[in-house]
């Protein structure tokens, strides 16, 4: 059975008044355990609303979402808070909310679950295990961009997820840092045993994924490999331009 399974999935948003932006149409995907799997699309069109579907956070107009065989939005909000929580976790490049060292950013959403103390000893753990020890201290605007991708995947694996939803996390890396994030995904992905789904925009960042589909228009189809040759996605013969409201980011 796979962790992550997404079944004839349609989403659209409106714009104006009469105008709709379709960002998924019948899009359908499977991940497994310890497999990278990696959505190549340019800006806009629609590979973080993908992952925010996948996420359970949003809910699409038709189609299903399961996770590990349970239908996401055939359960209760607070049950679905709770996967994405504990068992789904989450990994993208925004700013933390709380200015505060990195260590406890990490450590502070444990509290109620482990203790303090534990808490800690975790967030530690999990930014050890990226590389990115020297960053404990640090704060968020102290950091360079690889450092902060670092601290992302850290929170992303602090409490040993079964799904890691990854949103273009080296879109503003250079070509070796990229190689290395993307390493670590797949290392980590066969070492702890978690699926993985990463939305990327260049074909460069692909490096360690299994699997590769391209999104473009809505719909989502397998890409055969190699793709380091293709460059970045926006020179794609045939690339359009997508759109997004003021709040609602379809990327």
């Amino acid at each position: 059975m796979s962790v992550l399974s997404l079944q004839g999935v349609c989403l659209s948003f409106p714009r104006g008044r009469r105008h709709v932006v379709r960002v998924l149409a019948d899009v359908s995907l499977q991940v497994d355990a310890g497999e990278v799997v990696a959505v190549l699309a340019q800006r806009a069109q629609g590979k973080t609303s993908l992952l925010r579907v996948a996420a359970g956070i949003e809910r699409p107009d038709r189609g299903h979402v399961y996770f590990e065989g349970e239908d996401l939005w055939g359960l209760s909000e607070r049950r679905r808070s709770r996967l994405l929580g504990r068992q789904i976790g989450w990994v993208g490049s925004a700013m933390p909310d709380l200015d505060m060292p990195m260590l406890a950013n990490i450590a502070l959403p444990l509290f109620a679950t482990y203790g303090k103390r534990e808490a800690y000893e975790r967030a530690m753990a999990a930014l050890e295990r990226v590389g990115g020890r020297e960053c404990a201290e640090q704060f968020w605007g102290s950091l360079a961009d690889w450092e902060r991708a670092l601290v992302a995947i850290a929170q992303g694996i602090v409490r040993g997820p079964k799904l890691l939803l990854v949103d273009d996390l080296t879109i503003s890396l250079g070509l070796g840092e990229t190689d290395e994030v993307t390493q670590l995904l797949g290392t980590l992905a066969i070492e702890q045993g978690f699926a993985v789904l990463t939305s990327v925009s260049d074909g460069i960042a692909t490096g360690s994924s299994g699997r590769i589909a391209r999104l473009f228009d809505g719909e989502l189809s397998e890409t055969p490999r190699p793709l380091e040759t293709l460059g970045n996605i926006i020179d794609f013969p045939g690339a359009g331009s997508g759109s997004h409201g003021p709040r609602r980011d379809v990327s």
